[in-house]
């Protein structure tokens, strides 16, 4: 993936870190990023094990084109033990499950910042995935995006679910994730997360469905639980070959008209303004990541 500050993850594949066949599945996985999990798929009497098996696992998993992060415990005693182990060159972001403040992220940024400091890391360079799964991070939203180290923020659509006693695929979820693209859009952030649930794996169809609306809604990829989701995620929010088409004559036919002198113009019916071709603009430099 791109290291240079750009995050465009589209499928982000949880892998228990304690499992060692999953892990050896997970290396010809073409997620965009492995989650090595040290929260709800490890037990409590395997954390420790979990957490020994981290930097080693990152490095066997991290490509060019593939990101490593970890999704930590919410209790600060494990969050703290998980991150002193997580902190590595190869591992991307702490995806922080449970996210409830702007103050609960800037302690664990503290936290990352000695860690990386006692590892001659550069600072920064670890960056944080908040998870929103609680009523009260949903009314945090605004505050937990405009978090320095934040790259993304997901939904957590089961713990959320739980948490406001709704189905995971009911229309208060989906009212969350229309106020996650927004506080995404406004911090220039990537929005994650599915309009449907993502413990979905059975019916593909059903799930390639999900995939689609999430993208028109603006979400820009999503969690998965299983490897044929991957696919499926890839393909739904990466733009389709036809977009790409009409973002190319999009921003050629403005470019002929800047070259003599015109400014908004018309192509096929419609009116091409400044709007218009920064999102043709923006498809293609997204559209030129995932080519081939």
């Amino acid at each position: 993936m791109d290291h240079l500050g750009e995050i465009y993850w589209r499928s982000l594949l949880f892998v228990p870190a304690n499992n060692i066949r999953f892990v050896e599945k997970a290396q010809t996985s073409s997620a965009d990023a492995i989650i090595l999990d040290l929260e709800d798929s490890v037990l409590p009497e395997h954390k420790i094990q979990a957490r020994s098996t981290l930097q080693n696992n990152a490095t066997t998993l991290s490509t060019e084109k593939r990101d490593v992060l970890v999704r930590i415990n919410r209790p600060l005693s494990l969050a703290v033990r998980d991150i002193e182990r997580a902190i590595h060159r190869q591992v991307k972001a702490i995806v922080v499950a449970k996210a409830e403040s702007a103050q609960h992220l800037a302690l664990l940024s503290e936290i990352l910042e000695e860690r990386e400091r006692a590892l001659e890391i550069p600072a920064g360079h670890t960056k944080l995935v908040p998870l929103i799964e609680t009523g009260a991070a949903v009314r945090r939203i605004d505050e937990i995006a405009s978090c320095p180290r934040v790259v993304a923020l997901a939904c957590g659509d089961e713990d959320l679910a739980a948490d406001l006693q709704c189905d995971p695929d009911s229309e208060t979820l989906a009212a969350v994730k229309y106020d996650l693209v927004l506080a995404c859009g406004l911090r220039g952030i990537r929005p994650l997360g599915l309009m449907g649930s993502i413990a979905e794996y059975r019916d593909m169809e059903k799930y390639g469905s999900s995939v689609s609306r999430s993208a028109a809604l603006g979400l820009k990829g999503t969690l998965c639980i299983h490897p044929k989701q991957v696919g499926v995620a890839n393909n739904g929010f990466a733009p389709s070959p036809e977009r790409i088409e009409q973002a190319r004559r999009i921003v050629e036919a403005a470019d002929t008209a800047r070259a003599h002198g015109a400014g908004a113009i018309g192509l096929d019916g419609n009116m091409i303004d400044a709007p218009v071709l920064r999102r043709a603009r923006n498809l293609l430099k997204e559209g030129e990541r995932f080519a081939g």
